[in-house]
């Protein structure tokens, strides 16, 4: 862990969430969610956990308004650590090779993938 090398992928991540959320903020027009939820998909796409947790557990009584603070508070909070959570899990995999940590791996490989997935198709789309 003393190594450069085990922090990059982390260095990575934190440099992927301020890309990310500059699209999630561009998606929307006039904030993260946008006009009419515009920007909800690229919440959902890029940071799929924080906003699934903001969808079932700040939907609560309308009458509890510190609740769904705290919670979009929260999520936030995720959103800001995930990919570089993500790099940290990579490096850590790749350094212990125990079957569980090479599943996290392959987790956050698959999310990665389907992001970048996603950004081509939208590029191509709008190129043509």
């Amino acid at each position: 862990m003393r190594s450069i090398r085990f922090w990059i992928p982390v260095i990575i991540g934190a440099l992927l969430t301020s890309i990310f959320f500059h699209f999630i903020d561009s998606s929307g027009g006039s904030g993260a969610s946008g006009h009419a939820g515009a920007g909800m998909v690229a919440m959902l796409l890029f940071y799929p956990l924080p906003v699934f947790c903001v969808i079932l557990l700040g939907g609560g009584s309308a009458g509890d308004a510190f609740l769904s603070l705290m919670v979009n508070r929260l999520a936030f909070v995720g959103m800001i650590f995930q990919f570089p959570l993500y790099g940290f899990i990579i490096s850590y995999a790749n350094l212990k090779r125990r079957w569980w940590l090479r599943l996290a791996a392959a987790v956050v490989w698959l999310h990665l993938v389907a992001i970048f997935a996603a950004l081509t198709l939208f590029f191509i789309q709008a190129v043509f």
